[in-house]
């Protein structure tokens, strides 16, 4: 599975994958695409809880966006 968040606010795009029988989502960012990426967690964290796979590709996107908007109000 994956799903891409642009970020106008961050000027970044963020591109999340996931195995499809499972397992922890993935950040590939900037110029790591290709790369095994970082493992997001809780909270829009990449430390703590990982966040995994779960059984269909709109529940995928929900989390991902999620974990996204956690970031934007660390980060803000």
């Amino acid at each position: 599975m994956r799903t891409t968040i642009k970020s106008k606010k961050l000027n970044r795009t963020f591109e999340f994958w996931a195995p499809t029988n499972g397992g922890h989502i993935t950040l590939e960012e900037g110029e790591k695409v290709g790369c095994l990426g970082r493992q997001i967690c809780e909270g829009g964290e990449f430390l703590g809880s990982t966040l995994v796979t779960p059984a269909d590709e709109k529940r995928f996107g929900k989390i991902c966006r999620s974990w996204y908007k956690a970031l934007l109000r660390k980060e803000a």
